[in-house]
C-alpha cells in the first residue's frame, strides 16, 4: 500500500484526491492547505468533467503547514497542486524528504526552477511526474494515434483552443507573478501536448495581449511544420466561460473534439459524412495520468509518456512564445 498526501486542496487538490481513491494499493493519509476552510470542504467547482465524490477528506490527517506534514507522515508521495510559484520548492521539498512527487503544471514558472526540481529528483533518486493531463485525454490520445499511424492521411492542419473567464476577484490565478498568466497556465496544456505529439516545430510565430494578471493572458501562436502542416494555437482568460477543443484536417478526414457543444467528438471522412462507432475510454486524462504514476512507481514500467524533462521543454517553448508577445 502507498500512502500519499496532497499539498495545495483546493480544485485540483480535490480530483486527485477522488482519482486516487478509486485506484486499488494507494490511500490519501494527509492533505495540507494554508486556508483551514479548504480542507474541510467536500467538493470544489471546476471547469473539467473528472471524477468526483470518491473521496472523503475525514479519513486524512489535515495540516496547514507542509513541511510538518513531511516530518510526521510516513509519505511515499506527495501530489502538488499549489500556486504555482510555489511548484519548484514545494515539490525540492517533498523529493528531498524521500517521496516521490506528482506535481501540477506547469513545472515551474521558470526553466532555471525546472532544472532545480529536475536536480532535486536525481539527487534523491525518486520519481517525478508533472501533471500535463491532456497527454493522457481520450479524445487528444485518439488524435495522435491518428497523427502517428496515417489512417486518415498526412496531417495538413490542426487549430486548438483553451479558452476561459478570469478567476474571482482575489485569485493568486489573477497575479502573473503567482500563475505565469494565461500563457503558462492555460495555453501551456496545447503546447505541452502538441510539442509531445507533433515534436519541435521549424518554425514559431506568437502575439499576445496583456491582461488583467500583469501578463500575458491572450494568445495565438502559429506553428509551421515543413512545408505543409500548420498548427494555430489560441489560448484566453478573456473569454466568458469555458471552451477547450481542436479540430483536426487530416488528407482524407477531419477530427473533432469540442466538449459541451453539439460537436462532441466526431470523425467525418471526406466525400462520406461521419463515421460511426468510434469508441473513446470514458476516463478523465486527471485519472489516466495518476494511474500512469502508479504504475510507475510499482515498477510496472518506465515514465516514457510525461517525462519531466519533456515538460521542461514546454515551459521553454511557452516562454519563448512570451517574449515574442512582448516584442522581445
Amino acid at each position: 500500500m502507498l500512502n500519499a498526501g496532497i499539498c495545495g486542496f483546493g480544485a485540483l487538490g480535490h480530483v486527485h484526491a477522488n482519482s486516487l481513491s478509486k485506484l486499488d494499493g494507494v490511500a490519501v493519509k494527509a492533505v495540507c492547505d494554508i486556508n483551514p476552510a479548504q480542507l474541510s470542504a467536500t467538493e470544489v467547482k471546476f471547469n473539467i468533467a473528472a471524477e468526483q465524490g470518491a473521496f472523503d477528506v475525514k479519513t486524512a490527517t489535515p495540516y496547514l503547514d507542509f513541511a510538518q506534514m513531511l516530518a510526521r507522515e510516513k509519505l511515499d508521495l506527495v501530489v502538488i497542486t499549489t500556486p504555482t510559484n510555489l511548484h519548484a520548492d514545494y515539490s525540492i521539498m517533498a523529493l528531498d524528504a524521500g517521496c516521490h512527487v506528482f506535481c501540477e503544471k506547469p513545472m515551474s514558472l521558470s526553466v532555471e526552477d525546472c532544472d532545480r526540481v529536475i536536480a532535486a529528483r536525481d539527487r534523491n533518486r525518486r520519481q517525478l511526474m508533472i501533471g500535463q493531463c491532456i497527454r493522457f485525454w481520450p479524445e487528444y490520445e485518439y488524435l495522435q494515434a491518428c497523427i502517428q499511424d496515417g489512417r486518415y492521411g498526412k496531417l495538413q492542419s490542426l487549430m486548438m483552443e483553451r479558452n476561459a473567464s478570469y478567476h474571482v476577484e482575489g485569485s493568486w490565478f489573477n497575479d502573473h507573478k503567482r500563475s505565469g498568466g494565461a500563457i503558462l497556465d492555460l495555453h501551456v496544456h496545447d503546447v505541452d501536448w502538441a510539442l509531445s505529439a507533433l515534436g519541435r516545430p521549424d518554425k514559431i510565430t506568437a502575439r499576445g495581449v496583456i491582461g488583467q494578471t500583469g501578463g500575458v493572458d491572450d494568445i495565438t501562436s502559429i506553428w509551421q511544420y515543413g512545408s505543409s502542416t500548420i498548427l494555430t494555437i489560441r489560448g484566453s482568460w478573456m473569454y466568458s466561460g469555458f471552451r477547450m477543443g481542436y479540430t483536426a484536417f487530416f488528407e482524407n478526414a477531419t477530427v473533432e473534439y469540442h466538449p459541451g457543444t453539439n460537436i462532441g467528438f466526431k470523425v467525418s471522412q471526406l466525400w462520406k459524412g461521419a463515421i460511426p462507432g468510434i469508441q473513446i475510454p470514458q476516463e478523465s486524462g486527471y485519472f489516466r495520468e495518476m494511474r500512469y504514476f502508479l504504475e510507475c512507481l510499482r515498477g510496472e514500467h518506465a515514465n516514457t509518456r510525461c517525462t519531466p524533462e519533456s515538460t521542461r521543454q514546454s515551459i521553454q517553448t511557452a516562454l519563448m512564445e512570451r517574449a515574442m508577445c512582448l516584442g522581445r
